[in-house]
């Protein structure tokens, strides 16, 4: 009974530790800020260290206040948490305006510009490695079993595995599949897996509508999660109906899910609701900043990395006879081609257009190129193509043209925004699979992309790429 009401209470709690928590990470930067002024460079402060201390303090208060706005203590997150990344951003930008308007209106209180400098620049870094470390610290406890919220799905189609797949690589949201059901006969007793975090015996099709009761009994089931988006809405409307007399929560994937991840947006007319496509265009601002973002960064990194591109080509030859560099022709922004570069990871001898390899260890790979690919330094030439415009820093990942003949409408989707050299997928946990099989990492960015997101795309990959995890 104790642990049924941690796990009750748990979230709460969790919420409130993330606050206390963001407060001192706050209070900590700008005391840094003020210690580094006063005795690193050893100048005086118009305040004392209480003094400071108190004002660190009471802007902690405001921060959380600025945090909570953007929506960064619910539960419920993005793919892959970028907007909580991009909102922390958006904190430390709100803040810095609070701040600088503070100390230019308020006569009576001066600051050191150095001091204010640092701790604006700190704070936001320091709290999104601090959320780092507490997401690991969650993930302890939801693996101990604290936070599990344990949950049925209800469609074990490719929407309902999908969910579970996503349920399973967001652990932070508490919620954990336990099984499937389906109004399919046919398919009860059948075990659904799939690739990346999940159970790695799969999760089994438990029965059907008429079990549902007795199902939320045995496991204690909070929710149901009913992911039939073709069916009826008498269907629907059925298994809600069901759950409700049952005394259990429910969550439902809406019909026509397909058309919804194409960017539908409700909007009325005289209180009567309508549907309509978002408009994805981007401004020329956004544009143009974009370009000199793509432009100064590949310079920079070409400059500072060229001592390690001539060391990787060395080691490409001397494994395999062959050019070091790898041409291949890919489909870029409004389905034009364009020659991209990597560095040769596979033997010579390999087909250049075939299907990407899936596993690490196919024979295709060279030793060196292993490496390469896990780290993903393989990439490093499309630097290039980033200076030359073909491509982006950050977008979409860019297709062989065999593949794209292939796409749907929703696919072609894809070709709206300049390909990347990194992206939404590249920094998931399914970057080992078919680039389009997980269409809706691209959707989403092109849903929210922005100079920010960019950025935290950016950030997040640098650290893949330092912990070494490539894509495959």
């Amino acid at each position: 009974m104790g642990l049924h009401v941690l796990r009750k209470s748990f979230g709460r709690l969790i919420t409130l530790g993330q606050v206390i928590v963001d407060m001192l990470t706050v209070t900590a930067a700008y005391l840094f800020s003020y210690y580094f002024y006063t005795q690193t460079l050893g100048n005086w402060a118009p305040q004392s260290p209480v003094e400071f201390f108190i004002f660190s303090a009471v802007l902690s208060l405001i921060y959380v206040f600025l945090l909570e706005r953007e929506g960064l203590y619910q539960r419920e997150i993005s793919l892959l948490n970028i907007k909580e990344l991009r909102g922390i951003f958006h904190v430390g930008i709100y803040a810095a305006a609070i701040v600088l308007s503070a100390s230019f209106y308020i006569r009576s209180i001066s600051f050191s510009r150095i001091t204010l400098t640092v701790a604006l620049m700190a704070s936001p870094i320091l709290l999104y490695l601090q959320r780092q470390v507490f997401y690991q610290v969650h993930l302890l406890f939801h693996q101990r079993g604290l936070s599990q919220r344990k949950i049925l799905v209800y469609g074990a189609g490719n929407i309902g595995k999908h969910i579970a797949k996503r349920l399973f690589q967001s652990p932070s949201l508490g919620y954990l599949p336990v099984g499937f059901l389906d109004d399919d006969l046919t398919k009860k007793g059948q075990v659904l897996q799939w690739r990346g975090v999940g159970p790695k015996i799969g999760l089994k099709v438990l029965g059907s509508e008429e079990d549902l009761k007795s199902l939320i009994q045995h496991y204690s089931a909070e929710l149901v999660v009913i992911a039939l988006p073709s069916a009826t809405f008498e269907r629907n409307q059925k298994l809600v109906e069901l759950c409700v007399g049952l005394g259990v929560s429910y969550a439902i994937v809406p019909n026509a899910y397909e058309q919804f991840i194409q960017g539908i947006e409700m909007f009325e007319i005289g209180g009567i609701p309508l549907l309509r496509r978002k408009n994805r265009g981007e401004s020329l601002l956004y544009l143009g900043l974009k370009r000199v973002l793509d432009f100064v960064i590949s310079l920079f990194f070409v400059f500072i990395l060229s001592p390690l591109v001539l060391l990787l080509g060395l080691l490409i030859r001397l494994e395999s006879p062959g050019p070091v560099i790898f041409k291949q022709k890919r489909t870029g922004l409004k389905g034009k081609e364009f020659s991209i570069y990597k560095f040769r990871s596979m033997f010579v001898e390999a087909p250049k257009y075939e299907r990407t390899p899936a596993d690490p260890s196919d024979p295709r790979i060279t030793r060196v190129g292993r490496w390469l690919r896990r780290t993903s330094l393989d990439e490093l030439p499309q630097l290039y193509n980033v200076l030359r415009g073909d491509m982006s820093i950050v977008g979409p990942r860019p297709e062989m043209p065999f593949i794209v003949t292939q796409y749907g409408p929703l696919e072609r989707q894809r070709l709206e925004a300049k390909p990347g050299i990194t992206g939404v997928w590249q920094i998931s946990a399914v970057r080992g699979e078919p680039i389009h099989s997980n269409i809706e990492y691209d959707l989403f960015y092109l849903e929210n992309r922005s100079v920010l997101l960019d950025l935290a795309i950016i950030i997040k990959t640098i650290l893949s790429v330092i912990r070494g995890i490539g894509a495959i």
